[in-house]
């Protein structure tokens, strides 16, 4: 099979960006211990989306943490009823293409979501990572596609209430993952 074939077919396969269960390969997740959500004074995402911190341009980096922000957003990706503080980016592209969202390096058991204008669900992922050098339980979202002048919202969240130091990173998509 050629290679501009086999990356039809890895795309076709992909389709969209979903929440995905790992099963067996998961390691079973356990209630977190979790700090206390104490504020940050130096906040880096916006605490909704009212407020949400501008993105300008991909790629883009920024570390922050959750601890002294509300709980105002959860998805099911596949886990259910989170207390996790949460922060909030946003972005406008400028051109349609799909990016990489990773929380790789983060302290805590994360999740990340991204939500369309009207706050549909666009992309949702819980558990990426299980290990070093990227963390046990630690997010990423891969090919999730953008439309030109739509905007987006991306949420950094927590599972079962953990909450703490992240670190983000959006790319483009690599070409055939």
């Amino acid at each position: 099979m050629n290679k501009l074939l086999a990356c039809i077919l890895v795309l076709v396969v992909a389709g969209a960006a979903t929440a995905q269960h790992l099963g067996p390969q998961a390691p079973p997740k356990s209630t977190p211990t979790v700090p206390p959500n104490v504020p940050d004074p130096d906040r880096q995402g916006g605490d909704t989306i009212a407020d949400a911190t501008f993105i300008l341009s991909i790629p883009y980096d920024d570390v922050g943490t959750t601890a002294g922000f509300n709980d105002d957003y959860d998805e099911v990706c596949p886990y259910v009823d989170s207390t996790s503080p949460d922060v909030v980016y946003v972005y406008v592209p400028d051109q349609t293409l799909d990016v990489d969202i990773d929380l790789c390096g983060s302290s805590y058991d994360t999740k990340v979501y991204v939500y369309e204008a009207d706050l549909s669900l666009v992309a949702c992922n819980d558990d990426f990572y299980f290990g070093e050098p990227c963390g046990l339980y630690v997010s990423k979202l891969e090919d999730v596609p953008l439309q030109d002048g739509e905007m987006y919202f991306i949420v950094i969240d927590g599972y079962g209430g953990d909450h703490g130091d992240y670190v983000l990173e959006i790319i483009p998509s690599p070409p055939c993952h």
